[in-house]
């Protein structure tokens, strides 16, 4: 990939972060923090994430690397020092929510409460200069009260998050949502609450970027002209490392 001139790799898996390759390595398990239960046991000698990380970042310092979807319970202090020592790391963090309440983690069997989680944050930002903290988060799950849903918005009024995925509960099959639980919450529920988080998260990053980004320069991976781009004043499109999207004059001195 490096000689073919890739400037970007993604390492792309479902729970990306609990990799484990036990035919190779010495290291052990270490979970984010102890507030965090794995549904499946982890334990053993090998190489974990952290030690693919390592690895691939040495290959090239200019190729950046980025990695989704992980889960928040796989992200030890090992890692995080990685990705705040290593430039090619991308100082951009994605710890999926889905929910603040307690309750409604524990019905998901996330294995973790907001508590938890937000102690991973607040270690990514003590450990990451200028990390970015994207997540997911699902209104309307099955029981969910109004009381709950707030948590959820207290939780995203605390982070004050630089990206959100957001999203209705839609019930899917062969789940144990779906072998257990009933789909309970109104369409129209679902809706508003979905449209409160979205207000929650478009007010807080507006007034993030206001306050972090106006004023900068980043070092910004072109990825080709902008959509609304024209023949008499084109533009450009990339993200920074924090994956953040800029758009930008083609007389900005980009270099392709």
């Amino acid at each position: 990939l490096v000689d073919s001139g890739v400037k970007e790799v993604t390492l792309l898996g479902q729970n990306v972060n609990s990799y484990h390759d036990k035919t190779t390595g010495s290291n052990s398990y270490e979970p984010s923090n102890p507030g965090f239960k794995n549904m499946y046991k982890r334990s053993g000698e090998g190489m974990y994430f952290t030690d693919l990380m390592d690895a691939v970042s040495l290959i090239d310092s200019s190729v950046r690397i980025r990695f989704t979807s992980p889960h928040p319970k796989d992200f030890p202090e090992r890692l995080l020092d990685l990705i705040a020592e290593r430039v090619n790391l991308c100082n951009s963090v994605h710890l999926p929510a889905q929910s603040g309440s307690k309750t409604v983690l524990e019905r998901m069997r996330r294995g973790y409460d907001a508590e938890s989680y937000l102690k991973v944050v607040d270690a990514a930002r003590s450990k990451i200069e200028g990390v970015s903290i994207s997540s997911d988060f699902i209104t309307g799950f099955c029981g969910e009260t109004e009381e709950e849903h707030c948590k959820t918005l207290e939780l995203m009024e605390r982070v004050r998050y630089d990206q959100a995925f957001m999203f209705k509960y839609s019930m899917r099959g062969k789940t144990h949502a779906h072998r257990r639980m009933e789909d309970d919450v109104e369409e129209k529920v679902k809706g508003r609450r979905l449209e409160e988080v979205i207000e929650v998260f478009r007010r807080n990053v507006q007034a993030k970027n206001e306050e972090e980004e106006m004023g900068q320069e980043r070092v910004v991976l072109v990825e080709g002209t902008a959509k609304r781009s024209t023949a008499e004043n084109r533009t450009l499109t990339g993200r920074t490392d924090g994956n953040k999207r800029v758009v930008f004059g083609d007389g900005c001195g980009a270099k392709a």
